[in-house]
C-alpha cells in the first residue's frame, strides 16, 4: 500500500499589531474574508496567523478584529518575498475598547489623501551611530542594553528638518547592526533617531483617522501625510485635539 504525501503551501503570513503601542494583538476573535468570504488562517501566537493552500492571487482582505477598527489589506505578491509572504497589519484600537489609557482621536476628510502616520520625537526607539551605504548597514547606539527592533519597518527621524523616512530592516547583524533593505534617500545627521510608526487609517475619498494613546505625558507626535504624491508634515499636540485637521 502506498504512503500518501500532504503537500503545504505558505501561501502568507500576517501580523497582528496594536498601531498605539506596537505591541502584538492577542485577541482571538479574528475573522479573514475575501470578496465576503471567510478565509481560514491558522494561529501561530503573538498576532501571527497563517494561510495554508490559499493561492497567491492578488486581492483585498477584509480584517475585522474584536476591539479594534476594521481594515482592508491590499495583498499584492509582487512587493512580497516570494518564499515567505509576510506583512505587518496595524490596527487602530476602536474607542469602545476595553482596558488601557484613554484614546485620542483625530479624523476628517482631505482630498488626494492616499495614507498618514506619526512618530513621537521624544520617544526614539534608539538612535543611528553611523551609515554604510554601500553595505546598506546602520550601526545603533544602544548603551547598556541589547537592541530591541521587533518590527520590520521604522522611522529614521531629521530633527532638524522635522520630517522623517522610514527604513525597512532587512536583517539583524549584531546587537549594535542591522541591514536595511534600501538605503535612505537623504543623507542624515549622526545620532538621528529611531522611531516607532503610529499608522492611520485612509479611505479612497480621503476620510482619515489617527488615534493615539492617553497616557498622560508628551503628546506632541510629528505627523506626516501624503496628499497627490507630496509628503507634507505637522506637529499636533494630541493634548490639545480640538479643531486640528490635516490640510
Amino acid at each position: 500500500m502506498e504512503e500518501g504525501v500532504i503537500r503545504h503551501t505558505l501561501d502568507l503570513l500576517v501580523n497582528l499589531y496594536d498601531s498605539t503601542t506596537g505591541r502584538t494583538v492577542e485577541e482571538r476573535e479574528v475573522r479573514f474574508e475575501k470578496e465576503g468570504k471567510k478565509c481560514p488562517a491558522m494561529y501561530r501566537g503573538e498576532g501571527t496567523y497563517v494561510f495554508l493552500n490559499a493561492g497567491r492571487d492578488n486581492s483585498l482582505m477584509h480584517i475585522s478584529v474584536k476591539g479594534f477598527e476594521p481594515v482592508q489589506l491590499d495583498i499584492d505578491y509582487e512587493k512580497l518575498d516570494k518564499i515567505l509572504p509576510a506583512v505587518d497589519v496595524f490596527l487602530i484600537p476602536s474607542e469602545n475598547s476595553s482596558g488601557g489609557e484613554a484614546l485620542i482621536t483625530i479624523k476628517g476628510n482631505l482630498t488626494g489623501l492616499v495614507s498618514v502616520e506619526a512618530v513621537h520625537p521624544g520617544r526614539p526607539v534608539t538612535t543611528i551611530r553611523d551609515i554604510d551605504l554601500k553595505r546598506r548597514t546602520m550601526t545603533v547606539f544602544m548603551p547598556n542594553r541589547r537592541m530591541n527592533m521587533t518590527q520590520s519597518r521604522y522611522a529614521l527621524l531629521n530633527a532638524e528638518k522635522q520630517t522623517f523616512e522610514t527604513i525597512e530592516v532587512e536583517t539583524e547583524l549584531s546587537d549594535r547592526k542591522i541591514r536595511v533593505k534600501q538605503n535612505p534617500s537623504e543623507e542624515f545627521p549622526a545620532n538621528s533617531p529611531v522611531c516607532r510608526i503610529v499608522y492611520g487609517q485612509v479611505e479612497k475619498d480621503g476620510t482619515y483617522l489617527l488615534r493615539v494613546r492617553d497616557d498622560g505625558k508628551n503628546l506632541k507626535y510629528l505627523v506626516k501625510y501624503v496628499v497627490d504624491g507630496q509628503s507634507r508634515y505637522k506637529v499636533i499636540d494630541f493634548h490639545e485635539p480640538e479643531g486640528v485637521s490635516l490640510d
